[in-house]
């Protein structure tokens, strides 16, 4: 998928020409730019760079991001696809109908790697319209762009513009296997999403959900919560919303709106079930194992031959979450991948996942493995 994946620190603009070259060199098919939000990027200044090239660029913004198993708050990880690829490029999904050429997905396509305004209505709905477009088992691997302090930034960008609250869709003809987990166990009995409005929880069971939501945090955690101290709380208590299937979808309490109201890290379906959740570090370091282990098997099974790369995607709020764990998390992954794996990837507002038999999910507080070649 991938015939090179390469770092630049993005402090001198001059050097973007030397850097982008580089990455095109003979079979690449496109390029592909994490860029970490403190990167000095000035898309007006870089644009006619891109304009140049005689390949498509594309890229996104995220908190950090990864290469060769460290994180970056500046700087950029360029990837130079080698397989055919196919990109939709999405300017607002508020007034997205769900509309994809016919082509897009050929007999020949494995993948498909997502990149959505973290911050962006209408997102459930792209994922429904992915899913329906597709007619055969496909790997979905992707995330949330965007900075978590700004929720208004632009952090999507092709060689033709830069913008917000849009998506980037790219059809890739190769294989990632896909794995996804995210080690949090439910702490309380299941309630019901009573009032909500896109990313805004307003009521639980019928009551406020600050309230609800407060009053078994304070209980849980014989803690006092509040307004000041709510992020630093609430990283270790998401919420899950309990699918069908068992399995349990995380989203993150990012503010308290209005007093009553909660801002998630996602969209949450109205009346859905839910719990509260905890997260345990060891847990969280287990889970990340065990995603990375099972998708190293799984290419190994399909494509008779070990992966090369990995491509992980991480909730910005579970590396808050670890702290200075972080680095024992890297180190297992690397254990479980293999020595001679590359390592790269970003921070993510959202995870978005399928490992080809499932329905895609968007996830929070989850990490997700892609490992190709």
């Amino acid at each position: 998928m991938f015939q090179k994946v390469s770092f630049y620190d993005g402090k001198d603009i001059k050097k973007w020409q030397t850097f982008l070259k580089e990455l095109s060199e003979k079979g690449t098919t496109g390029i592909l730019l994490f860029v970490a939000e403190e990167t000095p990027f000035d898309y007006n200044l870089i644009q006619p760079i891109f304009k140049k090239m005689k390949i498509g660029v594309i890229g996104c913004i995220f908190p950090e991001v990864i290469y060769n198993g460290s994180c970056f708050k500046k700087g950029i990880v360029g990837c130079a696809f080698s397989s055919h690829i196919k990109i939709k490029v999405i300017k607002n999904l508020k007034t997205f109908k769900g509309n994809f050429p016919k082509n897009f997905i050929s007999k020949n396509t494995e993948s498909l790697l997502i990149f959505n305004d973290g911050w962006a209505n209408n997102i459930p709905f792209l994922i429904e319209s992915l899913y329906e477009l597709n007619d055969k088992a496909m790997s979905f691997i992707g995330g949330g762009v965007g900075s978590i302090t700004d929720v208004n930034r632009s952090s999507l960008f092709t060689s033709e513009e830069y913008f917000s609250r849009g998506a980037i869709i790219i059809a890739v003809n190769d294989y990632l296997s896909v794995r996804i987990n995210h080690g949090l166990q439910p702490i309380f009995e299941p309630f019901i999403a009573t009032e909500v409005d896109k990313h805004i929880l307003k009521s639980i069971n019928w009551e406020p959900a600050f309230q609800y939501y407060k009053t078994l945090i304070e209980k849980a955690g014989n803690i006092k919560l509040t307004k000041d101290n709510f992020l630093e709380v609430t990283k270790t208590y998401p919420l899950g919303i309990l699918k069908y299937d068992n399995e349990i979808v995380p989203r993150c309490p990012i503010n308290i709106i209005n007093k009553n109201s909660i801002l998630m890290g996602s969209e949450i379906p109205p009346n859905s079930i839910m719990s509260i959740m905890k997260g345990d570090p060891d847990k969280f370091i287990e889970a990340s194992g065990e995603a990375t282990d099972k998708a190293k098997i799984d290419f190994e099974i399909k494509k008779k031959k070990s992966p090369t790369k990995a491509l992980l995607i991480e909730c910005i709020t579970r590396t808050m979450f670890l702290e200075n764990r972080f680095n024992e998390q890297v180190n297992l992954i690397k254990t479980k991948a293999g020595k001679k794996v590359m390592l790269f990837g970003f921070l993510s507002l959202g995870e978005i996942g399928s490992t080809g038999n499932k329905f895609i999910e968007l996830y929070n507080k989850t990490f997700v493995v892609g490992m190709g070649v």
